[in-house]
Parts: C-alpha cells; sequence; structure tokens
C-alpha cells in the first residue's frame, strides 16, 4: 500500500494516518458479488487492525437492486465524511471508483493505493 498527498508525493503512511476514516474504492458493477464482498471485507478487515475507521460501500444500507445512480450518491456522501479513501486494485475500470477518486483529490483526501 502507498499513499498519493493531495501534492502528488508518494510517503509513508504509518506517518500520515493513524486513526483515520478510510472509505474503500474498487470496481463493484459487473463483479462476482460474492468474491467482491470478501475482498473489501478483507481489506476493511486489515485497515480496521491499523486502527482505521472503515467505510464499505456494500455496507452502505441500500439493496443490490437499488439503482447505481443511487449508490454512487450514497458513496459519494459517504466518501465526503472521510479523511482518505483506499484505492483497490484494478479500480481504474469501474465508472464509480474514478468517480470517486476524483471527488477525493478533488475535497483533499489522502488517496491510497492497493
Amino acid at each position: 500500500m502507498h499513499t498519493d498527498t493531495t501534492q502528488g508525493t508518494s510517503t509513508n503512511h504509518r506517518q500520515k494516518v493513524k486513526n483515520m476514516k478510510v472509505y474503500i474504492s474498487g470496481k463493484i458493477s459487473g463483479t462476482d458479488l460474492t468474491h467482491t464482498r470478501k475482498r473489501f471485507s478483507d481489506v476493511a478487515d486489515k485497515l480496521q487492525a491499523l486502527g482505521h475507521e472503515v467505510i464499505n460501500p456494500l455496507c452502505n444500507g441500500l439493496s443490490e437492486t437499488d439503482p447505481w445512480e443511487a449508490h454512487i450518491a450514497k458513496d459519494i456522501a459517504n466518501l465526503l465524511q472521510c479523511e482518505g479513501i483506499y484505492m483497490l486494485q484494478g479500480w481504474e475500470e469501474s465508472q464509480g471508483a474514478r468517480i470517486e477518486h476524483a471527488m477525493a483529490k478533488d475535497a483533499k483526501l489522502i488517496v491510497f493505493y492497493e
């Protein structure tokens, strides 16, 4: 895992991110949801073990059958309550994750990359 501050420099995550609220972002739509839930959950467990509060978009209170637009609206609202975002590998393949990444950069959150 590495971080990217808003200035675009890499830094040691342990120096900057003690007890942060971190949003997990990655490709969800079009994936095997059983595998994706486990992947997001495993990352959440690791971040929590480091002392972070984690926001998992798969636990946003909406149903799988709710429209994508409802999910992204809820996810952005949740993201903007965080101090950092953790981008899972392959996030670039997801329209939602690309939006979340852009919002995080605009909001000057600390960005972590898997």
